[in-house]
């Protein structure tokens, strides 16, 4: 998914004076960045934002299975988050630690609201392909996160798997890094 592309329709939904583009751009990069499940996004509550002076993590109470934790989240993302608060306090939406992040005309949105955001980007990108959901999201995060650090136990526990098992997927080598490997292994 092109994040240039959602970042792009908030500006100019941001001038037009429409909030729409602004919080899809937060919930697209949330879920890029963080590897956030889509129940979990939609669940945000601002007290969840751990975003201080020395904090940079999100607070996700309730995961699969019950299992809450934190999630370290960039800088970029931070300031975004910082951002957005403030927007959303301006616009007159309430950001007490107990209200929802994601909040549109019927109240707080729901997982299907946001899977249906990421769903109309894939489609004005030509990427949309039918069963493709949030989660191709989280997979791709922890693939990144994967290849950048190579260490598993951080990817594990970034994205809260109780089991190194459910980690594991993310860590299976492709053609691309293993001819990267070999390539003069014998010479």
């Amino acid at each position: 998914m092109s994040r240039r592309a959602v970042r792009d329709q908030a500006e100019i939904d941001e001038k037009k004076g429409n909030v729409t583009g602004i919080k899809e751009w937060l919930v697209v990069d949330l879920l890029t960045s963080t590897g956030l499940r889509v129940s979990e996004a939609a669940n945000l509550r601002c007290g969840d934002l751990r975003i201080g002076y020395s904090e940079s993590k999100i607070f996700v109470s309730n995961g699969k299975g019950g299992i809450s934790g934190h999630v370290i989240i960039p800088e970029a993302l931070k300031k975004h988050f910082k951002a957005f608060l403030s927007w959303k306090h301006q616009q007159g939406e309430a950001v007490s630690d107990d209200d929802f992040v994601f909040i549109g005309q019927h109240g707080a949105w729901t997982s299907q609201a946001i899977q249906q955001i990421v769903k109309k980007y894939l489609r004005q990108l030509g990427l949309y392909e039918r069963g493709k959901s949030v989660h191709a999201l989280r997979h791709s995060y922890a693939v990144q996160l994967y290849s950048a650090a190579k260490d598993i136990r951080a990817v594990q526990k970034q994205l809260r798997h109780v089991s190194i098992q459910s980690t594991m997927v993310y860590a299976d080598a492709t053609d691309e890094a293993i001819g990267d490997q070999i390539k003069g292994l014998w010479n």
